[in-house]
């Protein structure tokens, strides 16, 4: 007798508060005492996290956001930083509206070039080494995710490539630099670098190219796990009907291997917005780098807890936003669905 399989319709309608709370907390009595337990040392902790915060002296922050934001540019630039970071905000805000208003991503190719434009033309007086604060973080995040991408969706298509000498030099590429510390490919570029160019690179460009390399190797291998996550019958399939390798992979893979790719490289992504705090070791005044001179002044040297404490929050509210704009591309998307 054949056994009968029964297809599980979705629920008609979620589960309340209440209905989560016993199903998931307070399901039998060792969860209970879990739930419990947690939940007190997590108000406990609360608490006195917020009496410290409540208590503690703030004007390590509030008497420097310039400082904070700029680092020690000079004032007569500082006003170029903040219009230049005024029309990138209001670009982003114009790309959100529009998303949702399905304008045609043409337009938005004309914008940020527009934008990206206007930018260059603005801050063309001031040096990079002039920047510092939140503006050198940002900058050295979106220069590493900007030029990464393309370099590591080249070397990972290299990775997958019939050709033994793109392979083998890309799978070497890959493994060398995966295989190496962030802080030590960081203190390896700013002194050979050094020794080959003089000073015609600043430390600010040489951190550039340091964090490219390094976050290119691991969107290289994010890259070939999105081209192999794709069916070989696809790829069969569009060279059946006569699609060459270049053709088949352009129009077939890559559309869908950049979708199945969207949740890793916006963690790499992450994690490159928080690796730009190691560029502190080479003296970069970034926002570590400026937390670390402003403890420096005297009136500031019991300020330890609440600039890291600043900075924790910067970072994840920086971190959190890019998550959650992965997690809507993602919904918009359909990725997870079936």
């Amino acid at each position: 007798m054949a056994a009968r399989a029964e297809a599980m319709l979705p629920p008609d309608q979620r589960p309340t508060a209440v209905q989560w709370v016993r199903k998931n907390l307070l399901d039998g009595w060792w969860n209970s005492i879990l739930t419990v337990a947690a939940a007190f040392f997590l108000v406990r902790f609360g608490v006195a996290l917020g009496g410290w915060a409540v208590r503690a002296s703030w004007d390590i922050v509030t008497n420097n956001p310039r400082f904070w934001l700029v680092g020690l540019m000079p004032v007569e630039f500082a006003r170029r930083a903040f219009w230049a970071g005024g029309l990138i905000a209001a670009a982003a805000v114009l790309t959100y509206l529009g998303v949702r208003a399905r304008v045609q991503p043409r337009v938005f190719a004309g914008l940020w070039a527009g934008i990206l434009i206007s930018v260059a033309v603005i801050m063309s007086p001031i040096r990079l080494d002039q920047i510092g604060g939140l503006y050198l973080t940002i900058l050295l995040a979106v220069v590493g995710i900007a030029a990464s991408f393309p370099i590591g969706v080249l070397v990972g298509i290299g990775r997958v490539s019939q050709l033994p000498v793109v392979r083998w030099f890309s799978t070497a590429y890959i493994e060398l630099i995966r295989g190496i510390p962030f802080i030590a490919v960081l203190l390896w570029f700013s002194v050979f670098v050094t020794l080959v160019s003089g000073d015609a690179l600043s430390r600010v460009q040489r951190a550039m190219i340091a964090i490219t390399v390094f976050t290119s190797a691991y969107v290289a291998e994010i890259m070939r796990a999105g081209i192999q996550s794709v069916s070989r019958g696809q790829t069969e399939a569009a060279r059946a009907v006569g699609l060459s390798g270049w053709q088949t992979m352009r129009f077939i893979v890559l559309p869908q291997a950049f979708k199945n790719m969207i949740p890793s490289l916006v963690g790499q992504f992450i994690s490159l917005f928080k690796d730009t705090s190691l560029t502190v070791i080479i003296g970069l005044s970034e926002l570590v780098g400026t937390g670390r001179a402003l403890l420096a002044r005297t009136e500031y040297l019991h300020d330890v807890p609440q600039t890291y404490g600043f900075l924790l929050v910067v970072y994840f509210i920086g971190s959190f936003a890019m998550s959650a704009a992965s997690r809507r591309i993602e919904k918009r998307m359909g990725l997870g669905e079936r």
